[in-house]
């Protein structure tokens, strides 16, 4: 009996002298679809941002996360011109991301428009009402206090800082905010700390031109609990995908998300926020025509894309996944 052996370095250049083929000729449907909607893509985007640039971003977006290749032309395509009606670019720096996932309604992948919560933040900035808008993570040795009602306040000082109030006087006779501050430095001091510790809490805030000041602040708690809610990337009843990979990146968006709810910005912006995780594909009439993300089951399927500061991406995981 005569042993067959099979040369396994050809066999695998031949596999990916395969995939490569794959891969660029996927890429030439790309920039086909691209072409076709070139002029579409050239009405809707800033002044800041090019078709050409935009178009360039999207392929090295495929090239680094490959199950996009899988995706219908269709949906990269409408995810692309709602990133350029936006002026948010598809790429690593967390203001928008090209997500793929396996749609059980129509039996395809397609591809998920995502804002990052830099993006939510570029947003509602250029509303020009607002001056300062910004999102943090609160560890367990930071100073944190805050007052709602009429007369809302916050301070967090970052562990580090701690020092520079040693000899912090409050004024007993005016300032409540003061006194808290006054027991929140005891309680750290009594616990002689060596380090932050853990975080304990994430919150959003805001500021108007016209001194206006809100926030919006959730414990880890409360995040896990909205995550457990609203979140169906989970796997045998645990949290999979963006909520388990970038956790933090994920409280903060959602702490943007809340506050936004309630801030005094356009119909407009409301509607380019709530663009988020829905699936977009382009019109003959050169518009964008959006599927509601969250009436589709789906399965997060690579994690591939990630960006600055830990933004959300899919994990690579069977599981019916939809992210909040």
């Amino acid at each position: 009996m005569t042993n067959k052996t099979v040369d396994q370095s050809n066999l695998s250049n031949q596999l990916a002298v395969k995939a490569g083929k794959k891969f660029e000729d996927f890429n030439s449907v790309i920039k086909k679809e691209l072409s076709d909607n070139f002029q579409a893509i050239k009405s809707l985007v800033p002044k800041h941002m090019t078709p050409e640039r935009l178009a360039r971003i999207t392929l090295t977006a495929i090239s680094r996360t490959p199950k996009l290749a899988e995706c219908t032309p269709a949906s990269i395509v409408g995810a692309v011109m709602n990133c350029a009606t936006l002026g948010l670019e598809p790429n690593l720096i967390g203001h928008a991301y090209l997500v793929p996932f396996y749609n059980n309604k129509v039996g395809a992948m397609e591809c998920q428009f995502q804002i990052g919560y830099k993006g939510q933040i570029d947003l509602i900035r250029r509303t020009g009402d607002v001056s300062k808008i910004y999102a943090e993570t609160v560890y367990e040795n930071d100073l944190f206090v805050y007052i709602k009602g009429e007369d809302k306040r916050l301070v967090h000082v970052p562990f580090d800082m701690l020092h520079l109030l040693d000899n912090f006087i409050p004024d007993r006779n005016k300032d409540f905010m003061d006194l808290m501050i006054e027991e929140a430095i005891k309680d750290i001091k009594n616990k002689n700390p060596k380090d932050q510790g853990k975080a304990v809490r994430y919150y959003s805030a805001y500021r108007l031109k016209d001194g206006s000041f809100d926030f919006t602040t959730m414990t880890v708690e409360q995040s896990l609990m909205h995550a457990n809610k609203f979140s169906k990337s989970k796997y045998n009843g645990k949290l999979t995908g963006p909520w388990a990979d970038h956790f933090d990146s994920m409280c903060k968006k959602t702490c943007i998300k809340e506050m936004a709810k309630y801030m005094p910005i356009s119909i407009e912006i409301q509607e380019k926020l709530a663009l988020d995780e829905a699936v977009l594909k382009p019109r003959k009439d050169n518009g964008i025509e959006s599927d509601n993300i969250f009436d589709v089951d789906y399965k997060v399927l690579e994690d591939e894309q990630g960006g600055e500061d830990g933004e959300p991406v899919p994990s690579s995981t069977e599981t019916q996944s939809q992210t909040t």
